[in-house]
């Protein structure tokens, strides 16, 4: 709320010293109220599309979750299948081990280096009649243990083959979850980047609101002061006449805005209070228009000026006096450029009249810190930075803080 005041001031400042022409600045008014009123329409429509976006974005991320974590689940399995397998095959090659020895027992011989052979030697034998017997039986029993051995050798085989399956399943299974892990970061960037669309657009809805409030403030306050003008112009007297009889006006100068001149610096013992007499000048240059009541005589007023105007003389580029958080950052009708500072314990300082803007609303600021280009127009003799100090609502007058020299 304190920035709508510091806002609303500025306003009220710039309303104030066009006081002559009143009609077309209410006119000027609705038009900027209706102007801003359909640029907000269209913000919010743009929010509802991002919103709708961001929706479809958490969709897709939250399938692509469950997706992955399947992929997950299928791949543990795979990889307990293999640690079974490999369990299995190691349990099948010390049966056929088993086996091997068993033969090895028997006075069975291999006769050549081609495997094991039908053909056997019977070392010792007392009766011919035992001796067949005793190579029927030792042949049966070696035919079926290599038979249980190249049944035992297949399923090893067979084992093998199926873990080089199951592992060649779990790298397709990583490259797929590689994959998708790799489509979400995509998504949650864009996601991300439609979230920072999403905030810039309220800050920018935020604002617009902010000024239409403002601008209808403004139009409120220039609706009863032409009607205050007009109950006390008995002689229904325009305010184009009143422009071009100044020699008249005199001795009836009407002051325009509440604020008064304020001669002390109401510094505290706050870290900003304690820069009084200390701050450095925003821009070097010369003050074209100073602090405090000035008469216009050609519209027969008194208005209070509630900042400086100063000159730049070299640089162009505008600098924050102290260190603080930027609090509003964006164009306002009639000071173009603006940004306001808040420094704490309700001090603030007002840049205006600035081409480009070099900080956002939200930013951290340091003493120097370049805030933007002051605008330098050909056609104006003394392009100026617009500058003021306000403890809290009050404009405070800028040369009591700033150093000497």
């Amino acid at each position: 709320m304190k920035i709508k005041f510091i806002l609303t001031g500025l306003l009220l400042l710039f309303y104030t010293v066009c006081v002559y022409a009143q009609t077309a600045s209410l006119e000027e008014i609705n038009r900027n109220i209706r102007s801003e009123e359909a640029e907000l329409k269209k913000l919010q429509a743009e929010k509802m599309s991002i919103t709708k976006q961001i929706s479809v974005l958490s969709s897709k991320i939250s399938n692509y979750h469950i997706l992955i974590s399947e992929l997950n689940k299928e791949k543990k399995r795979c990889e307990s299948n293999i640690n079974s397998i490999r369990s299995s095959i190691i349990k099948v090659s010390k049966e056929i081990d088993e086996n091997k020895k068993d033969i090895a027992k028997s006075n069975m011989y291999v006769i050549d280096n081609m495997g094991y052979s039908d053909i056997k030697i019977i070392t010792t034998s007392e009766k011919p009649q035992d001796t067949v017997k005793i190579l029927e039986i030792l042949g049966k029993a070696g035919v079926n243990l290599r038979l249980k051995i190249d049944k035992l050798n297949e399923d090893v085989k067979t084992l093998k083959n199926l873990k080089v399956e199951e592992e060649a399943r779990v790298l397709e299974l990583a490259s797929l979850e590689e994959s998708r892990n790799s489509a979400v970061k995509e998504l949650q960037s864009e996601k991300k980047r439609y979230n920072s669309m999403m905030t810039m657009i309220k800050h920018d809805e935020a604002g617009r609101k902010e000024y239409i409030e403002l601008l209808k403030f403004q139009r409120k306050e220039l609706d009863d002061q032409i009607q205050l003008q007009a109950e006390k112009d008995t002689n229904a007297e325009s305010i184009y006449q009143q422009k071009n009889s100044a020699n008249n006006n005199q001795g009836r100068i009407k002051t325009f805005g509440e604020d008064k001149p304020v001669m002390t610096a109401m510094a505290d013992d706050s870290p900003f209070g304690r820069l009084v007499k200390k701050l450095p000048t925003p821009v070097n240059g010369k003050i074209i228009e100073q602090y405090g009541e000035h008469i216009v005589a050609d519209a027969g007023i008194k208005i209070m000026h509630k900042g400086i105007k100063i000159s730049p003389a070299g640089t162009t580029q505008a600098k924050a006096v102290a260190d603080g958080m930027v609090v509003f950052a964006d164009n306002v009708k009639n000071f173009n450029n603006l940004v306001i500072i808040d420094h704490g314990s309700s001090y603030y300082t007002v840049y205006g009249n600035m081409d480009t803007l070099l900080v956002e609303t939200g930013k951290k600021v340091r003493q120097s810190d370049i805030l933007g280009d002051i605008i330098v127009d050909p056609a104006v003799d003394n392009p100026y930075l617009y500058f003021e100090l306000r403890k809290k609502e009050q404009a405070l007058n800028p040369n009591l803080w700033f150093k000497k020299g």
